[in-house]
């Protein structure tokens, strides 16, 4: 298990780095469905799972995600619209899951901010929609997270 668990951790951190490097995130897709899967640990919770890279994305694309095809979402929409509604929804982000369904599963706001700082550390400044700036966005998402915790 902590094998497992150190994989996982290790998916995650690749995750988080390699989508800070291409500014892309991948997920599964046929037409508006994408893929999602039960948690793992947490009951009656959905995960909607994202990669860092079309090659892992498509390795997944078998059994009920056979017809599902790899695509991308520039990070500005993963973090402004996909974390911020997913987060609403109370759905998890499976992060770099492997074929046989195993992965971190992570808050959404949890994984944005921590790409959030991944890009900041490497000062790279990306254009949002809705938000002025990545500070701002990170401000907000903190902000959420430690309403969370009260």
């Amino acid at each position: 298990m902590q094998d497992q668990n150190a994989n996982q951790e290790a998916n995650y951190r690749k995750f988080i780095q390699q989508v800070a490097d291409t500014e892309q995130v991948w997920g599964l897709s046929e037409g508006d469905i994408w893929a999602t899967s039960s948690s793992n640990e947490f009951e009656d919770t959905e995960v909607i799972l994202f990669w860092s890279d079309a090659e892992a994305a498509k390795a997944c694309a078998a059994d009920e995600w056979a017809n599902y095809k790899a695509e991308a979402l520039p990070v500005s929409e993963f973090l402004e619209n996909w974390c911020v509604g997913m987060y609403d929804d109370e759905l998890l982000v499976g992060a770099n899951w492997t074929a046989d369904m195993q992965g971190k599963e992570v808050d959404p706001l949890v994984i944005a901010l921590d790409v959030v700082q991944e890009l900041k550390s490497r000062e790279k400044e990306i254009k949002l929609e809705q938000y002025d700036s990545l500070s701002e966005f990170e401000e907000q998402v903190i902000d959420a997270l430690e309403g969370d915790e009260e």
